[in-house]
């Protein structure tokens, strides 16, 4: 059973939220992942149990007693593998007494010894139509004259029902399929007989083995299958909604597709306060990637979509640096554009009456070249002199590889120190000469002071966006 389906989305609380983003996401299903859920399911529950032992013709437990009566077989001992009167078993054979084979399996003669599988077939009709196969393997005997593998299929369609933004799981007759039935002998008396009681046996299973199947495996099928499908459709509805704040998502459409089971999903993400809804043309849809061979299920959504949501939740920022920093001394004396003065006191003097500030207007952007993903955070870096009389300003862009990691089942989106490189923007003509310089030093200072910041907060689990997922496709 496929347990989290019910939590692969994103929720949430955003404190102050004035407005919310509304997106398409998809949910999908494997559909090689339904067909194990539904052979599992079908194995825990033994749904061919109950047609082993039991006489394909007859009423259960009468067979035997009717068999006593028949001429060729002995009194008494029809319970027993060697029921049957030898000494009539050669007009049987010679072909004598074929009519008596008839009445021998009418009598319920012939036995379901044992039935193994079902194996699962699935086979997508239309986008509101899957139809189910049950490949039912029966071993069958006729009282040491033949032992019979039989294969029959079961087949059950089931189709979604669509009203409004709910979906509801209707079945169609449970049926076996009219002209298929696999005979092969294992075990024979004689070849002398084997056709003449094929003829017999085929006549037989044709009328009475679908009967059976579908008064006996049928309703288990079908009330399992309601099971599992109402579980996955019940555990994608939107959860307990506390409040406006809340993350929000809903199950709009379900279908079917030859991959998968696709569910259009509406997700609704609360915004921080002065948040601006991007232009739909920003946001168009493009086709979904195919889903990966190893995949029992995914979320899949535009990378446009993504960065809308980042925008969405990212709040401004600033982030001040302590003037004392030993380690921010070159980076002050370089944006203050003076030479260093004798003695450490005065040094700390002369930085006490300036501040030095990172600010995040802007949130970061992801960006996908291939199977690799690069966030991009821009920012500057102001030093404000005495008073606020005059400022020095130093716009930068942090380029990182995009790290995802999964722990909990939570998606954690983090910049990798290790990968990060920085550009820079508009900066004081007077630095130009020290731009390399300022890029060595601005990296180290935001690896050392920025970052370790903004991965706690895109780490955190108590407000920012916390997914479950089990895979992230890039559109």
């Amino acid at each position: 059973m496929l347990l989290f389906w019910g939590s692969l989305l994103c929720w949430g609380l955003l404190p102050q939220a004035q407005a919310e983003a509304r997106h398409q996401i998809f949910l999908r299903i494997s559909k090689d992942q339904l067909k194990t859920d539904i052979s599992d399911l079908f194995s825990e529950h033994h749904i061919l149990d109950r047609m082993a032992g039991i006489p394909v013709t007859g009423a259960a437990g009468e067979g035997v007693t009717i068999l006593d009566h028949l001429p060729f077989i002995r009194e008494g001992l029809s319970k027993k593998s060697s029921g049957l009167d030898l000494s009539l078993v050669g007009d049987l054979l010679s072909g004598r007494r074929l009519p008596l084979l008839g009445m021998l399996l009418q009598a319920g003669g012939l036995i379901i010894e044992d039935a193994i599988g079902p194996e699962i077939t699935l086979q997508v009709l239309s986008d509101s139509l899957l139809q189910v196969t049950l490949r039912t393997k029966l071993y069958l005997s006729l009282h040491q004259i033949l032992r019979l593998k039989v294969i029959k299929n079961i087949r059950i369609g089931i189709r979604l029902e669509q009203t409004g933004n709910k979906t509801k799981v209707a079945f169609e007759e449970c049926h076996t399929p009219p002209g298929y039935l696999s005979i092969r002998v294992l075990e024979q008396m004689t070849p002398l007989l084997v056709n003449e009681a094929l003829e017999w046996v085929t006549s037989v299973l044709d009328e009475a083995l679908p009967y059976l199947l579908q008064k006996i495996v049928c309703p288990l099928a079908t009330t399992l299958l309601n099971s599992l499908l109402e579980d996955l459709l019940h555990l994608t509805l939107p959860p307990t909604i506390s409040g406006p704040e809340d993350f929000q998502y809903y199950v709009t459409t379900t279908e079917f597709t030859e991959e998968a089971i696709l569910m259009k999903v509406q997700l609704v993400t609360p915004c921080g306060p002065g948040w601006r809804p991007r232009s739909p043309d920003h946001l168009t849809l493009q086709p979904l990637p195919k889903l990966a061979e190893d995949s029992m299920a995914d979320l899949a959504f535009g990378l446009e979509v993504y960065n809308d949501i980042l925008s969405c939740l990212y709040p401004s920022k600033e982030i001040r640096v302590d003037s004392q920093d030993s380690k921010a001394a070159d980076l002050f004396q370089l944006l203050s554009l003076k030479e260093p003065e004798p003695g450490p006191q005065t040094s700390k003097q002369s930085r006490g009456s300036v501040r030095l500030t990172i600010s995040t207007l802007d949130p970061p952007a992801i960006h996908v070249d291939g199977h690799t993903a690069t966030v991009t955070q821009p920012g500057s870096l102001v030093l404000l002199g005495p008073s606020n009389t005059s400022s020095v300003s130093v716009s930068w862009s942090l380029l990182s590889k995009a790290v995802f990691s999964s722990r909990n089942q939570k998606l954690k989106l983090q910049f990798s120190p290790s990968s990060t490189a920085v550009i820079l923007g508009p900066y004081p003509a007077s630095l130009a000469k020290q731009e390399k310089r300022m890029e060595v030093l601005l990296l180290e200072f935001l690896n050392r002071v920025f970052l370790p910041q903004h991965n706690a907060f895109f780490g955190a689990q108590t407000w920012f966006q916390r997914c479950s997922s089990i895979k992230q496709e890039w559109n």
